[in-house]
This record gives structure tokens, C-alpha cells and sequence, in this order.
């Protein structure tokens, strides 16, 4: 009787561990549309309120990642400052704002050295926020 007991309470844990795991696919679905469907179109004029901050830091966050502010100036020389900066501040935060004017202002005199060094160490990163976000207003932003 006590093995019976025993099998009941594993196999609940691993319905529990197997329910998890399928919520957190569906959270990573939505990531991946996210980006297939919303970022790399790169038209930015179709994109709601909450759709053009999002991809605006997914392209600032990529760029930054992969090779810092002077990329990221490469790859989206027309991005509007104060658009950025305003997403920058909804999706983000204050260190990542303050980060990116510091980028804008005198990145230029270090090549971006310390900005770049200064943006890879936060915790939580534009990345997780980003992350939360697009969960946040999946409905909005993955609309269709």
C-alpha cells in the first residue's frame, strides 16, 4: 500500500514538472514570435505604441550584446534618439537610460569602452526586462 502511495505523489510531481515545462514553452513561443513577426520586418510605421518600443530595444539590446553602441549606430543610423530613450525608459530602466545618454553624450572620447563594459553588467539586463514586457502586453504586441 505504501508503494501505491509513493507512485501517486510522483506521478503528480511529474504532471506539475511536465504542466511547467508547457507554460514555459508557450512564454518562449510568444519570445520567438516576437521576434520572427515583429523585429525582423524593420518597418517600424506599421507597429503600434508598445510594438515600436519593443522592437526598438530588441534592436538596441541585440546590437549592444553583439558589438556595443558603435554597431548598434552602424545598424540603426535614422533610429530617433528621444524615441529610443523613451523606450529605453518604459521597457528598461533608469540605470539603461542613463547608460545610453552617457553613450550618446561622450561614449565617443573612449570609443565606447565603459558604456559598452557598463551596459553588459546589469542585472537585470534590457534583455530579462524586454522579456517581462513583451509577456507583460502579449496580448498588444503579439496581436493578430
Amino acid at each position: 500500500m505504501g508503494m501505491h502511495l509513493f507512485d501517486f505523489f510522483r506521478s503528480k510531481k511529474a504532471r506539475k514538472e511536465s504542466e511547467e515545462q508547457k507554460s514555459l514553452s508557450e512564454k518562449d513561443l510568444r519570445w520567438n514570435r516576437f521576434i520572427e513577426e515583429i523585429c525582423v520586418d524593420g518597418d517600424l510605421s506599421s507597429l503600434s505604441e508598445k510594438q515600436r518600443k519593443a522592437v526598438l530595444c530588441f534592436w538596441y539590446d541585440s546590437e549592444m550584446q553583439n558589438g556595443g553602441f558603435s554597431q548598434y549606430q552602424d545598424s540603426y543610423p535614422d533610429t530617433d534618439p528621444n524615441e529610443l530613450k523613451e523606450a529605453l525608459a518604459t521597457v528598461g530602466n533608469e540605470e539603461i537610460v542613463r547608460n545610453y545618454c552617457n553613450a550618446l553624450e561622450e561614449g565617443e572620447q573612449d570609443d565606447w569602452v565603459e558604456t559598452d563594459a557598463e551596459y553588459g553588467s546589469f542585472s537585470p539586463s534590457l534583455g530579462d526586462l524586454l522579456h517581462e514586457y513583451v509577456e507583460k502586453n502579449k496580448d498588444e504586441i503579439l496581436e493578430n
